[in-house]
């Protein structure tokens, strides 16, 4: 995608753990457009929450380690930007929300003064015009008497309500890109379909390209564009939403969607109850690289090569990449 908003390339993120590495992500690579949804999907501790961290750069400076790979953004090498230059960009062009909002909001702040210090610092308004702009955030996300909870602080909102203010503070100053990483955890299904039609909504009204972190596939159908699949640190399948799910090609992709529980599971007269699909085995340890195909050790299907050399993340046809050996090309 020549004309990507965001690109991420060859990204291999290790932590230092003792005398060794955990190899978090590793050879990760995708693009994001202006305006567009990328949905990131996989299980816990794949390293999708690592990946967005690694694009505002926001890992921790001691103990992590971007050991290869480039991120642009609107054709800048952020890694080479200083510090400086990135704070400039984090929280203006570049925003994130985060998956808990009360441990990323100030609680000794009203939610009014965080949004307008964002709004202050990078905008240059008065304090009173960015009190104002606070406001106009809080009611834009639909919470009810903003001008009064501007003056509430975090402990005194429901759950639903401080993801909502995350949101506002991270549209505050209309961003290019803004990541949300797993924006509906802890909440009750009715506030999780609020939150993501809210988010929906005005990404339409303001033209900011998403990219939803999460490890629901419904979400991703009802929300994103394009989606990539990751597994271990590792990309394993790339594709528009419609054609992942309409032929998901990579064996854990594939393990994923017959997971994924059915109105055809109930229970049924008799009372008994059908087990739900799994995919047996556990997932790898990242203490080292790993050698071959990640998913090997949990796939029906791995050969001798699955186990050997690292499949290529190549095209199965015009639109849907898969990195596995026995997919045909």
């Amino acid at each position: 995608m020549s004309t990507a908003l965001l690109e991420v390339e060859d990204l291999a993120i290790r932590f230092r753990a003792g005398n060794g590495h955990i190899h978090a992500v590793d050879g990760v690579s995708f693009a994001l457009g202006r305006g567009e949804t990328l949905g990131i999907v996989g299980e816990s501790g794949c390293g999708k929450s690592v990946t967005a961290l690694s694009i505002l750069r926001l890992l921790p400076k001691r103990g992590a380690d971007i050991h290869r790979g480039a991120i642009r953004y609107d054709g800048q090498d952020l890694a080479r930007l200083s510090e400086r230059e990135m704070s400039r960009l984090r929280g203006n062009r570049l925003s994130m929300i985060f998956q808990e909002p009360m441990t990323s909001l100030n609680p000794v702040l009203t939610v009014g003064t965080q949004i307008a210090e964002t709004v202050r610092r990078h905008r240059g308004a008065s304090k009173a015009q960015a009190l104002a702009h606070a406001i106009d955030m809080l009611t834009l996300v639909r919470i009810p008497d903003a001008e009064r909870r501007a003056t509430e602080y975090p402990f005194q909102l429901s759950g639903g309500m401080r993801q909502r203010v995350m949101i506002a503070l991270a549209l505050a100053c209309q961003p290019d890109i803004l990541i949300a990483d797993e924006p509906t955890t802890a909440l009750d299904v009715t506030i999780q379909a609020q939150i993501l039609t809210l988010i929906a909504d005005l990404q339409a009204r303001t033209g900011t390209a998403v990219v939803l972190i999460t490890h629901d596939l419904g979400v991703v159908a009802e929300t994103c564009s394009r989606v990539i699949v990751m597994y271990a640190g590792r990309v394993v399948e790339a594709a528009p939403v419609s054609a992942l799910f309409a032929n998901p090609r990579h064996p854990y992709t594939i393990g994923l969607m017959h997971a994924l529980p059915h109105l055809d599971d109930a229970a049924p007269d008799d009372g008994t109850r059908r087990r739900l699909a799994e995919i047996p085995g556990l997932v790898p340890r990242l203490v080292k690289p790993i050698q071959g195909c990640a998913f090997a050790p949990r796939c029906s299907m791995a050969t001798d090569q699955c186990r050997t050399e690292t499949p290529p993340l190549d095209p199965v046809d015009p639109v849907h990449r898969v990195a596995c050996w026995q997919v045909p090309r």
